[in-house]
């Protein structure tokens, strides 16, 4: 019965990551197979370490909010507020409410130094999708989790464009999709 569950459950989340997927790969080849597997990896990686649980199911979710955001933002460069406000609602699945304090001191942490630096510096502030999301992200995870999610996106973001702009010979000033970074950071996080 477990078995079958888990398996039931993984079929469910993989046709809603065909699903997402499909819905942003029309006319460009762009986003052709990596989010699928990827995504898959994830649900896999999810069950085995949970097994059929609330836990898993709640991951997915996110993992499936995560997807969809960052297809949005790679494709568009914007994303709709309703992915942190669903991300804020799934932090109450299962809630605990021993684990309060810290998803509100993560939100706090992960808000306000990216507000101050969007009010002193707008030029090099993140988009507002993006402060939504991380801040959103640390209120599900809880404080050091949050934080941690977020500092481990920023870096395989810089990293990652550095290494990107250089090949590509492009302006290292010039602004990138921050949210598909922030999913790997939360993803990491979450399974910690």
């Amino acid at each position: 019965a477990v078995v079958a569950a888990c398996v039931a459950l993984l079929a469910v989340f993989l046709l809603a990551v065909c699903a997402i997927c499909r819905k942003f790969s029309k006319g460009t080849d762009m986003f052709k197979h990596w989010p699928f597997y990827l995504s898959a990896v994830v649900g896999l990686i999810l069950l085995l370490a949970f097994g059929a649980t609330l836990t898993t199911l709640k991951g997915m979710i996110l993992t499936l909010l995560l997807l969809y955001a960052s297809l949005s933002d790679l494709k568009h460069r914007k994303v709709q507020d309703c992915v942190s406000l669903m991300i804020v609602i799934l932090a109450f699945v299962g809630f605990d409410s021993g684990n309060l304090l810290s998803m509100i001191l993560g939100a706090i942490a992960v808000f306000i130094p990216q507000l101050a630096l969007a009010m002193m510096k707008p030029e090099r502030a993140i988009g507002g999708a993006d402060l939504k999301i991380s801040t959103a992200l640390a209120f599900l995870l809880g404080a050091q989790r949050g934080l941690f999610a977020l500092i481990f996106g920023m870096l395989l973001a810089v990293i990652t464009m550095a290494i990107y702009n250089k090949v590509n010979e492009k302006d290292q000033k010039e602004g990138f999709p921050l949210v598909p970074f922030l999913w790997m950071g939360a993803t990491l996080a979450y399974m910690i």
